[in-house]
């Protein structure tokens, strides 16, 4: 076989090509494409390095370590620039590629789709189609199996077909399938050429009939692949189940086509030690509105926290055609109420979950049932509603009756909160310091109202740094639980501060609560207002009496704009002014997840990146695995062609063939015969073999080359011996049960004896060495 066959370009190129296709799908989740230009140049060395490996008759393992070395190089070339030295991984490079992994891996949990293109996630998705491209060269290409190379072709186009929220294109589909039929056919057609060759080596006539007629089968069976392939290519988009949209595992948002909103989903567990470092401008909801103020949008309430996380709510809301809105519990008969109306014109909150205003009036979603909890006044959908219509009531903030306020005497919880505790429990990790500074920052106050803008400004104020990284702890520091963390650095972002005023408040003998939605937003030229995923809050609800379930406002101005003011009789206005530049339309930059650590819906947990870095472990003992199992099979390898690479005239390379035929026979259960001619060796290997009448045929030609070779006067060149030895050879493992064979291939009788020779020659060398060492010793 010639050099340009065993390096089999074309079908390296049409496996790059159909992993190029496969990976397509991903500039649909992806903002940015700066990874495409570093991936054709990871490609091209894949082809180029795979191909001049097998040029070269570098056994397989080796080919793919090559191929696997030098992409390493290339994505190090492209995402670690800073940390190479003279072209190579400097010291801190592994470091800092474990940290961009990490950032990519925090941009895939909390992004929308499609998602920025960061440093990480480019490094991620260029070292995943990475991996790809080896796994489906070293199969279609090295290995000689395009069939099973469809199988990683297949996963990457499912994974990232499913993720994009949407049906995709058949083309995504098409043409990654017509890749992988044309790898699949240009395989087949060399096999086919090789049957030709094979037949019409000795003589001058065509093709035998056999030849032929297995041409046929193949090409008839290649158009049935062929059909079958590209009718599940248009079907598979359509049937695909699709996941919850994300960047690459489920539940983030994501902006619909032609500019419309995402949807999400908000999860009501809020890990207050994760940091949300990411932001996300997808839009979520698009509305209308009179006012030109609008309070937050509200989607769920949590009362219960335990091990620094918010859990959700036991409660549930029926829902019916037309229920009975219940009026909101505590409020003082003399409070001056209006009630406003909101109208929500695009919606991409997913069902059971919408957004509306506290205290909730009344909604009209049309005639999808719906329900609101009469504790929380949450209100739940049984549907997805695309628009609808809330009613709310605007709470007062000046001029408050003398009562608001203050509590009645007497212990106990008030009647509208009594059937849940949580609402007045501390957290006990964290009790002692919320506490000590709930009563330097209370002082005598009573009045609740007091107690709470107290509080409020406490934490607004300029002792506290909004940042959406949490303080490092001290590493040589006990443990510290994430409200004392918080309360000790005074760094964090919003439910940071919105959980220190809940369990301040608390401290305080007020009943309070965590409520997640969404910030009003921003004013766009027609005067609807968009909320994006990063408009995601979280806020402290305190039950005041007079007032029932109040929203404060506890984070900084910079994110929350102005805070809500309450003045009781005689009180001042003792709010710290807002920041001008960051009112409550101005664009927010937390992340969708701002919320806690839930990223909208169905998205990945905090236990994505440790998957990943357990993945990524697992991956690499299965790498050490592979290659200790592949010494054996390798050094086999060696032997059986040692002949052959150290051949140089015909009639070496003629004896090359015949000793790769025969180790090879001999590896596969039919050791070489001994003290016998060549044509006895051909009578015996014909019956011992199981030989069909076209391997046989081949074990003729490859005899009378050697006996032409050997006895001949003029000797015989090399011709297509090489082809023949490969047909026997290949029609004998064929021919053995599949457990025998992957026997003979994974512990060869020539590995083994390869490796015995070795660690003789070692030990002998060793012994040499010893004894020159001895005499040496003598004569001194």
């Amino acid at each position: 076989m010639r050099a340009h066959e065993r390096a089999r370009w074309d079908e390296a190129v049409l496996a790059a090509l159909a992993t190029f296709a496969a990976a397509w799908p991903i500039t649909a989740l992806v903002r940015a494409d700066p990874w495409i230009a570093p991936l054709v140049v990871v490609l091209a060395v894949v082809v180029v390095v795979g191909s001049l490996a097998r040029a070269l008759r570098v056994p397989g393992w080796a080919v793919v370590t090559l191929q696997a070395g030098a992409t390493a190089l290339v994505v190090a070339w492209t995402s670690l620039g800073e940390h190479l030295w003279f072209g190579l991984p400097g010291p801190d490079a592994l470091a800092e590629a474990v940290a961009l992994l990490r950032e990519g891996a925090s941009t895939i949990r909390t992004e929308t789709v499609p998602a920025p293109a960061t440093a990480g996630l480019v490094l991620l998705v260029l070292a995943g189609v990475a991996v790809v491209a080896l796994v489906v060269d070293a199969v279609g290409v090295t290995g000689r199996a395009p069939a099973l190379a469809g199988v990683p072709l297949l996963l990457t186009s499912a994974i990232t077909a499913s993720n994009t929220g949407e049906p995709l294109h058949p083309r995504f589909f098409l043409v990654p399938a017509l890749a992988w039929l044309l790898l699949l056919g240009r395989h087949g057609t060399g096999r086919v050429r090789a049957w030709a060759r094979a037949g019409t080596a000795r003589t001058s006539v065509d093709v035998p009939a056999a030849v032929a007629g297995g041409a046929q089968r193949h090409s008839s069976t290649a158009r049935w692949v062929g059909a079958v392939t590209l009718l599940a290519a248009v079907a598979v988009p359509a049937a695909l189940p699709h996941l919850p949209p994300t960047a690459l595992v489920d539940g983030l948002g994501r902006a619909g086509a032609g500019g419309g909103t995402g949807q999400v989903t908000f999860t009501e567990t809020l890990d207050l030690a994760a940091d949300l470092a990411s932001r996300s401008t997808a839009p979520v909801i698009r509305y209308r509105s009179a006012e030109g103020s609008v309070p937050p949008l509200r989607v769920t309430v949590s009362t219960m926290y335990e091990a620094g996380q918010w859990w959700p709510s036991e409660r549930e809301a029926a829902t019916t055609p037309a229920p009975q809105v219940p009026a909101p519990a505590g409020l003082d008969p003399g409070l001056p109420l209006d009630t406003d109306t909101l109208t929500v014109i695009e919606n991409g909150l997913r069902s059971p979950q919408v957004a509306v205003p506290h205290p909730l009036v009344g909604a009209d979603f049309g005639e999808i049932p719906w329900g609101v909890d009469p504790a929380t006044q949450t209100a739940v959908i049984a549907g997805q509603a695309d628009s609808y219509e809330v009613s709310y009531l605007r709470m007062p903030a000046l001029a408050l009756p003398e009562t608001v306020g203050e509590a009645p005497p007497g212990p106990g919880l008030p009647d509208a909160v009594v059937d849940d505790p949580f609402t007045t429990h501390v957290d006990p990790a964290s009790e002692e310091r919320v506490e000590a500074l709930t009563a330097e920052v209370v002082g005598d106050l009573t009045n609740e109202v007091e107690i709470a803008r107290a509080i409020q400004d406490h934490l607004r104020g300029p002792l506290y740094t909004y940042s959406l990284t949490l303080a490092e702890r001290e590493a040589d520091g006990p443990p510290i639980d994430p409200i004392s963390h918080f309360l000790v650095t005074r760094q964090g972002y919003c439910t940071q501060f919105a959980t220190a005023m809940v369990m301040m408040a608390r401290a305080s003998g007020i009943p309070a609560r965590l409520a997640v939605g969404f910030l009003p937003g921003t004013t766009s030229e027609d005067g609807t207002r968009t909320i994006v995923a990063a408009d995601a809050h979280a806020w402290p609800e305190l039950f005041i009496t007079g007032l029932g379930w109040t929203r404060f406002e506890p984070t900084p101005a910079q994110r929350s704009g102005p805070a809500p003011v309450y003045v009781t009789p005689g009180g001042d206005v003792a709010t710290p002014a807002p920041d001008p530049t960051a009112g409550a339309d101005a664009p927010s930059a937390a992340p969708g997840a701002d919320a806690g650590a839930t990223p909208p819906a169905g998205g990945a947990p905090a236990w994505v990146g440790d998957v990943l870095a357990w993945a990524g472990a697992t991956l690499g003992v299965l790498a050490v695995i592979a290659l200790a199992a592949s010494v054996v099979p390798a050094a086999g390898r060696w032997r059986r062609e040692s002949w052959r690479r150290t051949a140089r005239t015909d009639a070496e390379r003629v004896e090359g063939e015949w000793h790769l035929l025969t180790t090879s026979l001999a590896d596969l259960g039919v050791p070489a015969p001994a003290g016998t001619t060549v044509r006895q060796a051909r009578a015996y290997y014909a019956r011992a073999a199981d030989l069909d009448p076209s391997a046989a045929a081949a074990l003729t030609r490859v005899t009378e080359r050697v006996e032409a070779s050997r006895y001949a006067a003029a000797g015989a060149p090399a011709g297509t011996i090489a082809d023949d030895v490969a047909r026997v050879v290949d029609r004998r493992a064929a021919a053995l049960p599949p457990r025998e064979r992957w026997a003979a291939r994974l512990w060869p009788r020539s590995g083994v004896e390869q490796l015995r020779s070795l660690a003789g020659a070692v030990t002998a060398a060793g012994t040499r060495v010893g004894a020159g060492l001895r005499r040496r010793r003598r004569t001194t």
